[in-house]
């Protein structure tokens, strides 16, 4: 059993990315929830089904490390190299408040032979240039969710816009939690319109100070400006 997974990711060497392709959760103009996640969850067995397989929803605020919430726990039965689309309702809760909430898979099947991919989250914001400007800084919550002191390392990963991000490192108290600004500038090479925008993204990277990477969170951006 798998779902798009940012370990599995980063195991292979791939740059990760937090607007997981297997989780849908908002809609478009204006950037927003919709009133329940879809999440697609695949068997990548060609011969064997996933029998009776646990898939846990949990929610959380968005930014990096923050507590999550275990909402409810399906399960599922997916035949070889089958894949099944899950909807979850949101309550009222949620749907009322940060159209940035984060939402975290945990897939849980004893015979799995490579449970890397079993775990899958979506973190992310989004805007149109018109709304934000083509210069402008992203709020993103870093929390420590340990209960011990240790450092975090922020990075934005490579794109073809400019990000910064501030602070890049930091020492944390135990469950300690700040704002970490992401600065965006868009280069004057990319100019779009609406109806014909372009779409990038920019990630940020958290890290221990081992190097051991403990979540991240994605700025979508359609630039029509």
């Amino acid at each position: 059993m798998a779902i798009y997974s940012q370990a599995e990711q980063i195991e292979n060497g791939v740059l990760p990315n937090w607007d997981n392709p297997d989780i849908i959760t908002n809609d478009w103009r204006p950037f927003r929830l919709r009133s329940e996640a879809q999440v697609t969850i695949r068997n990548l067995s060609a011969t064997v089904s996933a029998v009776n397989a646990s898939v846990h929803f949990y929610t959380s605020p968005f930014g990096i490390g923050m507590r999550r919430e275990l909402r409810v726990t399906r399960i599922v039965t997916v035949g070889p190299a089958q894949l099944v689309s899950l909807l979850f309702p949101l309550n009222r809760e949620i749907l009322t408040g940060d159209p940035r909430t984060g939402v975290h898979i945990v897939i849980d099947h004893p015979t799995d032979r490579n449970p890397v991919n079993n775990m899958g989250s979506q973190v992310h914001d989004g805007a149109y240039t018109t709304e934000s400007g083509r210069s402008f800084d992203v709020r993103i919550p870093v929390r420590n969710d340990s209960s011990l002191t240790r450092e975090i390392q922020l990075s934005v990963l490579p794109t073809d816009l400019l990000g910064t991000v501030t602070p890049s490192t930091r020492t944390f108290a135990p469950f300690e939690q700040i704002i970490a600004l992401l600065h965006i500038e868009v280069p004057s090479i990319l100019s779009g319109a609406t109806g014909s925008e372009i779409a990038r993204a920019v990630t940020v990277l958290a890290r221990t100070g081992e190097g051991v990477v403990i979540g991240g969170a994605t700025r979508l951006l359609r630039i029509d400006s």
